[in-house]
Protein backbone atom coordinates (compact mmCIF):
# COMPACT_ATOMS: atom_id res chain seq x y z
CA UNK A 1 0.00 0.00 0.00
CA UNK A 2 2.86 2.49 0.68
CA UNK A 3 4.48 1.79 -2.68
CA UNK A 4 1.07 1.93 -4.30
CA UNK A 5 0.48 5.20 -2.64
CA UNK A 6 3.91 6.63 -3.54
CA UNK A 7 3.49 5.64 -6.75
CA UNK A 8 -0.09 7.60 -6.84
CA UNK A 9 2.35 10.87 -5.92
CA UNK A 10 4.57 10.60 -8.62
CA UNK A 11 1.95 10.13 -11.16
CA UNK A 12 -0.12 12.85 -9.95
CA UNK A 13 2.66 15.12 -10.08
CA UNK A 14 3.60 13.95 -13.44
CA UNK A 15 0.35 14.80 -14.36
CA UNK A 16 0.54 18.39 -13.89
CA UNK A 17 3.28 18.92 -15.20
CA UNK A 18 2.56 17.53 -18.10
CA UNK A 19 -0.58 19.40 -18.36
CA UNK A 20 1.19 22.90 -17.27
CA UNK A 21 3.63 21.92 -19.86
CA UNK A 22 1.19 21.01 -22.89
CA UNK A 23 -0.87 24.34 -21.88
CA UNK A 24 2.78 26.23 -21.94
CA UNK A 25 2.71 25.17 -25.81
CA UNK A 26 -0.18 25.47 -26.53
CA UNK A 27 -0.37 29.01 -25.54
CA UNK A 28 2.54 29.48 -27.09
CA UNK A 29 1.34 28.96 -30.07
CA UNK A 30 -1.61 29.92 -30.85
CA UNK A 31 -0.62 33.44 -29.65
CA UNK A 32 -2.32 33.19 -26.12
CA UNK A 33 0.31 33.29 -23.71
CA UNK A 34 -1.28 32.48 -20.05
CA UNK A 35 0.24 30.92 -16.92
CA UNK A 36 -1.58 29.82 -13.89
CA UNK A 37 -0.19 32.74 -11.74
CA UNK A 38 -1.45 30.97 -8.97
CA UNK A 39 0.34 27.70 -9.15
CA UNK A 40 3.46 28.93 -10.34
CA UNK A 41 6.24 31.87 -8.68
CA UNK A 42 7.52 33.81 -11.37
CA UNK A 43 9.90 35.05 -8.49
CA UNK A 44 11.89 31.84 -8.25
CA UNK A 45 12.95 31.75 -11.82
CA UNK A 46 16.51 32.75 -13.30
CA UNK A 47 15.62 35.86 -15.42
CA UNK A 48 19.42 36.49 -16.71
CA UNK A 49 19.31 32.53 -17.65
CA UNK A 50 16.04 32.92 -19.69
CA UNK A 51 16.90 35.87 -21.08
CA UNK A 52 20.67 34.23 -22.53
CA UNK A 53 18.31 31.01 -23.52
CA UNK A 54 15.33 33.32 -25.25
CA UNK A 55 17.87 35.19 -26.98
CA UNK A 56 19.99 32.25 -28.52
CA UNK A 57 16.88 31.15 -29.87
CA UNK A 58 16.28 33.54 -31.55
CA UNK A 59 19.49 33.88 -32.97
CA UNK A 60 18.97 30.65 -34.39
CA UNK A 61 15.68 31.87 -35.64
CA UNK A 62 17.47 34.25 -38.06
CA UNK A 63 20.71 32.25 -38.71
CA UNK A 64 18.88 29.43 -39.59
CA UNK A 65 18.26 28.30 -42.77
CA UNK A 66 15.69 25.14 -42.11
CA UNK A 67 11.91 26.38 -41.90
CA UNK A 68 11.17 23.84 -39.60
CA UNK A 69 13.76 24.31 -37.31
CA UNK A 70 13.01 28.29 -37.83
CA UNK A 71 9.35 27.64 -36.45
CA UNK A 72 10.54 25.92 -33.43
CA UNK A 73 13.57 28.35 -32.71
CA UNK A 74 10.41 31.09 -32.87
CA UNK A 75 8.43 29.49 -30.78
CA UNK A 76 11.19 28.45 -28.15
CA UNK A 77 12.04 32.22 -27.78
CA UNK A 78 8.55 33.56 -27.61
CA UNK A 79 8.19 31.55 -24.41
CA UNK A 80 10.81 32.47 -23.06
CA UNK A 81 10.60 36.19 -23.37
CA UNK A 82 7.04 35.59 -22.25
CA UNK A 83 8.40 34.44 -19.18
CA UNK A 84 11.01 37.51 -18.76
CA UNK A 85 7.67 39.59 -18.55
CA UNK A 86 6.30 37.72 -15.79
CA UNK A 87 9.00 37.77 -13.80
CA UNK A 88 9.54 41.80 -14.32
CA UNK A 89 6.99 43.42 -16.36
CA UNK A 90 9.19 46.89 -15.98
CA UNK A 91 12.03 45.33 -18.51
CA UNK A 92 11.09 46.84 -22.25
CA UNK A 93 13.45 43.96 -24.19
CA UNK A 94 10.89 41.40 -23.68
CA UNK A 95 8.09 43.16 -25.01
CA UNK A 96 10.06 44.15 -28.03
CA UNK A 97 11.48 40.80 -28.63
CA UNK A 98 7.91 39.56 -28.56
CA UNK A 99 6.56 41.92 -31.04
CA UNK A 100 9.25 40.79 -33.52
CA UNK A 101 8.29 37.62 -33.39
CA UNK A 102 4.89 37.95 -33.88
CA UNK A 103 5.89 40.29 -36.95
CA UNK A 104 7.73 37.60 -38.21
CA UNK A 105 4.73 35.46 -37.34
CA UNK A 106 2.34 37.89 -39.40
CA UNK A 107 -0.01 38.66 -36.54
CA UNK A 108 -0.06 42.11 -36.76
CA UNK A 109 -3.03 42.62 -34.04
CA UNK A 110 -0.15 40.94 -31.26
CA UNK A 111 2.62 42.47 -32.31
CA UNK A 112 1.13 46.11 -32.43
CA UNK A 113 -0.26 45.41 -29.02
CA UNK A 114 3.70 44.55 -27.97
CA UNK A 115 5.42 47.26 -29.71
CA UNK A 116 2.89 49.50 -27.79
CA UNK A 117 3.54 47.84 -24.74
CA UNK A 118 6.92 48.79 -25.19
CA UNK A 119 5.92 52.37 -25.85
CA UNK A 120 4.36 52.79 -22.85
CA UNK A 121 7.82 51.65 -20.94
CA UNK A 122 9.57 53.77 -22.72
CA UNK A 123 8.18 56.46 -26.03
CA UNK A 124 11.53 57.18 -26.82
CA UNK A 125 13.09 53.72 -26.58
CA UNK A 126 15.27 53.85 -30.08
CA UNK A 127 14.67 49.56 -30.73
CA UNK A 128 11.11 49.75 -30.13
CA UNK A 129 10.76 52.40 -32.44
CA UNK A 130 13.13 50.90 -34.63
CA UNK A 131 11.26 47.86 -35.25
CA UNK A 132 7.71 49.28 -34.92
CA UNK A 133 9.19 51.22 -37.92
CA UNK A 134 10.07 47.81 -40.04
CA UNK A 135 6.98 46.57 -38.94
CA UNK A 136 5.24 49.45 -40.93
CA UNK A 137 7.89 49.88 -43.73
CA UNK A 138 7.64 45.76 -44.13
CA UNK A 139 3.66 46.62 -44.82
CA UNK A 140 4.69 49.73 -47.29
CA UNK A 141 2.85 52.07 -44.08
CA UNK A 142 5.97 54.49 -45.12
CA UNK A 143 4.38 57.16 -43.53
CA UNK A 144 3.84 55.62 -40.20
CA UNK A 145 7.82 53.63 -40.37
CA UNK A 146 9.31 57.24 -41.00
CA UNK A 147 7.54 58.87 -37.76
CA UNK A 148 8.68 55.76 -35.98
CA UNK A 149 12.18 55.56 -37.55
CA UNK A 150 13.21 59.26 -36.71
CA UNK A 151 12.12 58.60 -32.75
CA UNK A 152 14.44 55.80 -33.28
CA UNK A 153 17.49 57.91 -35.02
CA UNK A 154 16.96 61.01 -33.08
CA UNK A 155 17.62 58.66 -30.15
CA UNK A 156 20.98 57.17 -30.12
CA UNK A 157 20.47 55.04 -33.83
CA UNK A 158 21.57 57.74 -35.93
CA UNK A 159 25.17 55.34 -36.79
CA UNK A 160 22.99 52.21 -37.60
CA UNK A 161 23.69 51.93 -41.37
CA UNK A 162 20.15 49.54 -41.92
CA UNK A 163 18.31 53.06 -40.22
CA UNK A 164 20.05 55.20 -42.57
CA UNK A 165 19.07 53.06 -45.66
CA UNK A 166 15.38 52.96 -44.70
CA UNK A 167 15.75 56.88 -44.07
CA UNK A 168 17.11 57.61 -47.64
CA UNK A 169 14.52 54.82 -49.03
CA UNK A 170 11.86 56.22 -47.88
CA UNK A 171 12.63 59.64 -48.58
CA UNK A 172 13.16 59.08 -52.23
CA UNK A 173 9.88 57.50 -52.36
CA UNK A 174 8.40 60.86 -50.99
CA UNK A 175 9.90 62.61 -53.72
CA UNK A 176 12.13 64.80 -50.81
CA UNK A 177 15.21 64.51 -52.65
CA UNK A 178 17.47 66.32 -50.85
CA UNK A 179 16.98 64.44 -47.46
CA UNK A 180 17.05 61.06 -49.60
CA UNK A 181 20.80 61.87 -51.08
CA UNK A 182 21.75 63.12 -47.22
CA UNK A 183 20.62 59.72 -45.67
CA UNK A 184 21.83 57.49 -49.21
CA UNK A 185 25.18 59.48 -48.53
CA UNK A 186 25.41 58.40 -44.90
CA UNK A 187 24.77 54.80 -45.91
CA UNK A 188 27.29 54.90 -48.25
CA UNK A 189 29.78 56.05 -46.25
CA UNK A 190 29.27 53.35 -43.49
CA UNK A 191 29.68 50.41 -46.50
CA UNK A 192 32.05 52.09 -49.16
CA UNK A 193 31.62 48.92 -51.01
CA UNK A 194 28.21 48.88 -51.88
CA UNK A 195 27.94 49.74 -55.71
CA UNK A 196 24.62 50.04 -56.01
CA UNK A 197 24.49 53.08 -53.67
CA UNK A 198 27.43 54.72 -55.37
CA UNK A 199 25.19 54.49 -58.62
CA UNK A 200 21.91 55.82 -56.79
CA UNK A 201 23.91 59.07 -55.43
CA UNK A 202 25.27 59.39 -58.42
CA UNK A 203 21.71 59.00 -60.19
CA UNK A 204 20.50 61.62 -57.66
CA UNK A 205 23.35 64.32 -58.63
CA UNK A 206 22.64 63.80 -62.37
CA UNK A 207 18.62 63.72 -61.85
CA UNK A 208 17.19 67.42 -63.42
CA UNK A 209 14.30 67.43 -61.02
CA UNK A 210 12.80 70.50 -62.05
CA UNK A 211 12.35 69.30 -65.70
CA UNK A 212 11.53 65.52 -64.85
CA UNK A 213 8.85 62.93 -64.32
CA UNK A 214 10.81 61.94 -61.35
CA UNK A 215 8.35 62.99 -58.75
CA UNK A 216 5.42 61.32 -60.21
CA UNK A 217 7.51 58.22 -61.34
CA UNK A 218 8.33 57.70 -57.65
CA UNK A 219 5.65 58.26 -56.00
CA UNK A 220 4.00 55.32 -58.14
Amino acid sequence: MKIYRVFNKVSALFITLLILSCSHSYAAQSGYLEYNSVLFDYSKLNAAAIQKEADEYFEKFITSSDELFKEQYLNAAMSKYYLLTKIDYSQITPYIQLARIYDEKNNNRLAKEYFYKASNLDVNNPYANFYFGEFYFKRNDYKRALRYYNIAYNNGLNNRYDLNLRLATIYEKFADLVNAKKFYEVSYSMNPNNVELRQKIQSLNELNYDKSEYYHFIRE
